[in-house]
Order: structure tokens, then C-alpha cells, then sequence
């Protein structure tokens, strides 16, 4: 079998895997500045963390705020220690956690399998469109992710090499303590269904973990206990009732019957599956015979059927655990994408050229070239197009409350993915007629990079629509330490103006879902709380400047400001305005 496996060790292979991830991520998380709603929210509650030293109880705002576990909130708050209050020094740690699993599915593929197949999988997995953008976002699924994979690689290498058994099953044990510290009860949830899939289909499963026996079973439940427990319960001796509103209402009763946040828009079955398989492109494209490569590779008993079982349950657990949901958002199966990943890995480390199966999936990614060449010239050339964006641009809307960008907006990164994509089609089938496999890898690389750039650019675009630190920008212009900052409406979709500006700010209308529940354990946060008539009373007797932001941005949906009111400035995300011209 021909393979490009190169000079290389895998020492130095690992090195330029793990260089390369970082550098790609760094070079994102650079910008464009923090999106409403998580974003700004876990800024903010990070900036506090490292403002006042206070570990234990997460406040966004000054106010209590136990959405998530605080793991991913003390790792950017030691990085604004270190580095500054800015947007990079906050993305820092979620750059890392994505460099980790990346490096983490290197080892994984090159101990069961072979370099090939990790090189493969390693870069499918960083360049793959969900996990570069969540790997650059402040938010905790990227995290989750990478932990994911490093207990997944950490078991499989203590099922591999027996010797090395008992530290890498505390090392599954920690990783997944970390997950729950991350993100919650899913972060056990998840790994223990799939194991639960895996060993239902594999005897060898089955059979180490008989071996690992009850004396490792309790030694990875005391290490998972000893990195998940503390926390929790210092919360609930701290704050009575919290973690019943933490578990109960914010991840049992959202997962069972649909979550009530303000930014949350739950997605149908199919589109939720169409966004999964969104996140995996360009890489999707050879998922179907990927898939029916494992599939063969499992019936036929293969020395690597217990690995692609493991993959084939680990992306079905992690896609299926949320279709059952209400409560189901695009990203939710952002853990899906290593084992998807795994298998398209492995495919890279098995196929033979030429291949009908290769030669077709590079032809389908010409056909879905042309489509897409087909319906940019009819939305810039035909109305009938472009208002069927804007209905459905309104359709969203409604349902977020969010602002979209225009298609013309957004066409010069459509033009530049669809140039990349008709290329690639051309010379992958160019190298996979003549039997180049090298050549065919690198030219799905390079589509992968410049999509990654084009999705870039599209977050730049979509900056304006999906953020209000522009408008903070500009208070911070002219504010002086006496004036006062507003927000009427959802304080988490205003959340980056309390960020950037590095103060807390007072809150109208905003009183809902997480900091109703902090204002109930902590009555001195009432005073971040306004009602109409305080407002009034701030912006007309009090002598201070008043910046009032509003942040739907809709004038004809927006609450009006009281008067007299100048408006400062405007943009899709919110307007900004004063009790006092400038």
C-alpha cells in the first residue's frame, strides 16, 4: 500500500501538528472583538475573576452567575493576570485547549494506527470550519471538545500499552473531571454513553475494562470526584440552592424541555443535522465513504475495529444526544468532530489510488463548486434571489432578535471559498487519476486554510451585527469616572460594554434568567438595577453624563431613550445614546 509517510519522526510530526494549531488559532482569536451573549458574558466574568481574586463565585456584573462551571473562567482570568484585560489574552486558553486536542488526536491515530492516519485526522480535525471557529471563541465547547479527545487517547493508550495502564487511566479520569468542570454534567454524560455504544459492538472493549477491574475503577472515580467535586460543593455550602439551580433548572430541566435564554434560536433535526455537517466541511465531503470504510473495516474484524467502533460511537453519542432535545443549537455537536475525524483519517491511511470513491468525492465538490458559482451570480444578477435571503435574513430575526449581514456583504469571502473549492476539485481529481496521493492531501489542505480565512472574514463582517463593543469603543472615548453607563435591555447581549470599558454598568429591563437568579443570592447587586423611573431620574437630576445603550438596534422595535436624547451612534448591533450632546 502506498502512503505519504514522510522522513519525519513523530516526535518532530507532533511538533509542527501542535506549532501549526496554535498558530492558526492565535492568529483568529486576534479578532474581530467579543461577540453578545457567551462571549461578552464569560469576558466579563473573567475580568472580575482576575479584578478581585474571587475563585469561588462567578459574577458577571457584580452579580452571581452560575451558568457554567467557573474552570474555563479562571484559565482566562489568570491569562488577563498575565497578559492584559484584552480580547486576545481572553481567547488564549481556548487556543490552547484546541492545540491540545489536535495534538491529542495525533497520538491517539499514531499509536493505534500510523502517522499517516494521525497527520490525516489531526488536520482534518483543526481545519474542519466548527472546531477552528470555536477554537478562537470564548466559549466552553472547544475546551470540552479537546478534553474529549484527551481522555479518549489517554484510555485507548492504556488499553494499548498495559504498562502504562494505571497513569493514563487517571489521566482519563482528571480529563473527564475537567469536562464537568467545563461544562457540566455533559461532559460525563457524553463519554459514558458512547463507552456504553462502544462496548456494546466490541468484546475487547468489554474485556479491559473487566481488567481494569474494581480497584481502577475506583481509583479513576476518586481522581474524577477529586477534580470535579470541590467546586460544587463549596458553591452550595457558600450559596444554598445554587447547584439546584445550576443542575436542575439550567442543564437537566434546558436539555429535557428547551433552553429559555435570551440568544438561544433551537434549530429543527435537519438543520441541525445540515449544521453538523456544516462544521465538517470541507472534510465531510469524504465522510460517506469514510464511514463505509469503518463500517467494513468493523464487520471484518480488523486489528483497527475497535478503534472505529470507539469513533463511529463517539460521533453517533455525540450528534444523537441532542436530537432528542429541545434544546438543540448548531454547535452542540461540536464533540462529534474528532471521530468524525478518526474516520476520515483513516480513510486518508487506507485508500488507494485511483479510487472511484476518491475521484467522487472530488467531483461532487466540483458539482457543489458550480452550484454555489450558479447561485452567487443569480443573488447579485436576479431580485428574486436576493429577497428570498432577506425574507429568510428577517425570518432569523425574529426568531434571535440578531441583525444579519447583507449577502453582498459577505460575497467577496463567498467568491474567494468558491474559487478555492473549484480548485481543489480540479487538481484533486488530477492527482487522484495519477495515483498522487501527497498532492491530493495538500490540495484539500489548502482549501482548508483559505476556507478557514474565508470564515474568518465572514466573523469580521458579521462583527458589526453581532457585537456591541463597538459602541463601548466609543463611549470610552470621552467617558469621564462620574458618568454612568446604561444598558436597557438584555444586559448579556450588551455584555462586552461592561468588558472593554473594564467597569460594571446598570442594568434596565435586563433582569432575566442567570442574573435573576445571582440578584436573588446576593441583594447588594440591586443597586446595578434600574426601573423607568430611576432612569429618568439618573439622566435628568442626577448632574452626571448618562450613556444609554440599547441593544436590539431596531429604531422602529427599540424602547425610546429618555429626553432629552442625542444619539451617538448607531449600528445593526445597538445605538448608542446621551443625556448630553458630545
Amino acid at each position: 500500500m502506498k502512503t505519504f509517510e514522510g522522513g519525519l519522526s513523530r516526535a518532530a510530526d507532533l511538533s509542527l501538528i501542535g506549532i501549526g494549531s496554535l498558530a492558526l488559532f492565535g492568529w483568529a482569536a486576534r479578532g474581530p472583538d467579543y461577540y453578545n451573549f457567551d462571549e461578552g458574558v464569560y469576558a466579563e466574568i473573567a475580568r472580575e475573576i482576575a479584578r478581585t481574586g474571587q475563585l469561588l463565585t462567578p459574577r458577571c456584573n457584580g452579580v452571581p452567575y452560575f451558568e457554567k462551571p467557573p474552570l474555563i473562567y479562571w484559565f482566562s482570568a489568570l491569562s488577563f493576570r498575565l497578559f492584559g484585560t484584552t480580547t486576545w489574552a481572553g481567547r488564549l486558553p481556548i487556543v490552547l485547549f484546541g492545540a491540545i486536542g489536535v495534538v491529542a488526536l495525533y497520538w491517539l491515530m499514531a499509536l493505534w494506527r500510523n502517522q499517516t492516519a494521525a497527520r490525516a485526522a489531526s488536520v482534518c480535525l483543526a481545519t474542519s470550519f466548527g472546531y477552528f471557529i470555536y477554537a478562537r471563541t470564548l466559549m466552553m465547547d472547544a475546551p470540552l471538545t479537546a478534553l474529549f479527545v484527551v481522555a479518549m487517547a489517554a484510555f485507548f493508550s492504556a488499553w494499548r500499552r498495559p504498562e502504562r495502564a494505571r497513569p493514563m487511566l487517571a489521566l482519563t479520569a482528571a480529563s473527564l473531571g475537567m469536562a464537568v468542570m467545563v461544562k457540566g454534567l455533559i461532559g460525563i454524560a457524553l463519554p459514558v454513553l458512547a463507552a456504553a455504544i462502544a462496548g456494546t459492538f466490541s468484546t475487547d472493549l468489554r474485556a479491559f475494562l473487566k481488567r481494569i477491574g474494581w480497584r481502577g475503577g475506583l481509583m479513576m472515580a476518586a481522581i474524577f470526584v477529586a477534580v470535579a467535586a470541590p467546586w460544587h460543593l463549596l458553591v452550595e455550602i457558600r450559596h444554598p440552592h445554587a447547584m439546584n439551580h445550576y443542575l436542575v433548572a439550567g442543564q437537566l430541566r434546558r436539555y429535557l424541555e428547551g433552553a429559555d435564554s435570551l440568544d438561544v434560536v433551537p434549530l429543527g433535526v435537519g438543520a441541525y443535522l445540515g449544521a453538523t455537517a456544516a462544521w465538517f466541511m470541507p472534510w465531510v465531503i469524504f465522510l460517506p465513504p469514510a464511514i463505509a470504510t469503518a463500517l467494513w473495516e468493523a464487520r471484518r474484524r480488523s486489528p483497527d475495529r475497535d478503534l472505529l467502533i470507539a469513533a463511529l460511537a463517539w460521533s453517533f453519542t455525540a450528534v444523537a444526544f441532542f436530537i432528542v432535545s429541545p434544546a438543540r443549537l448548531e454547535y452542540y455537536a461540536l464533540p462529534a468532530l474528532p471521530g468524525l475525524a478518526i474516520l476520515v483519517g483513516y480513510w486518508w491511511s487506507r485508500v488507494e489510488l485511483p479510487s472511484a470513491a476518491a475521484r467522487n468525492c472530488f467531483a461532487a465538490m466540483l458539482v457543489v463548486a458550480t452550484l454555489g458559482w450558479i447561485a452567487t451570480l443569480a443573488v447579485a444578477h436576479a431580485p428574486i434571489f436576493d429577497r428570498l435571503y432577506a425574507v429568510l435574513n428577517e425570518q432569523y430575526r425574529n426568531a434571535s432578535g440578531a441583525v444579519q449581514p447583507s449577502f453582498a456583504e459577505l460575497t467577496p469571502a463567498v467568491i474567494i471559498e468558491l474559487i478555492a473549492l473549484t480548485s481543489a476539485g480540479f487538481l484533486g481529481l488530477f492527482a487522484v487519476r495519477h495515483a498522487r496521493r501527497r498532492m491530493a492531501f495538500v490540495s484539500m489542505l489548502a482549501l482548508a486554510i483559505v476556507s478557514n480565512w474565508a470564515v474568518h472574514r465572514g466573523l469580521e463582517v458579521m462583527e458589526p451585527y453581532s457585537s456591541v463593543a463597538p459602541l463601548a469603543h466609543d463611549i470610552a472615548k470621552t467617558i469621564a469616572p462620574n458618568d454612568a453607563v446604561v444598558i436597557m435591555g438584555p444586559f448579556e447581549a450588551a455584555a462586552p460594554v461592561a468588558f472593554y470599558l473594564r467597569r460594571r454598568v446598570m442594568i434596565v429591563d435586563g433582569l432575566g434568567g442567570d442574573l435573576r437568579q445571582g440578584r436573588e443570592m446576593d441583594a447588594a447587586t440591586n443597586r446595578y438595577f434600574l426601573d423607568d423611573a430611576s432612569l429618568n431620574r439618573l439622566w435628568n437630576r442626577s448632574g452626571r453624563r448618562v450613556y444609554l445603550v440599547i441593544v436590539n438596534g431596531d429604531p422602529a422595535a427599540d424602547p425610546p431613550p429618555p429626553t432629552p436624547a442625542w444619539r451617538l451612534q448607531e449600528m445593526p448591533s445597538g445605538a448608542l445614546y446621551s443625556n448630553r450632546p458630545r
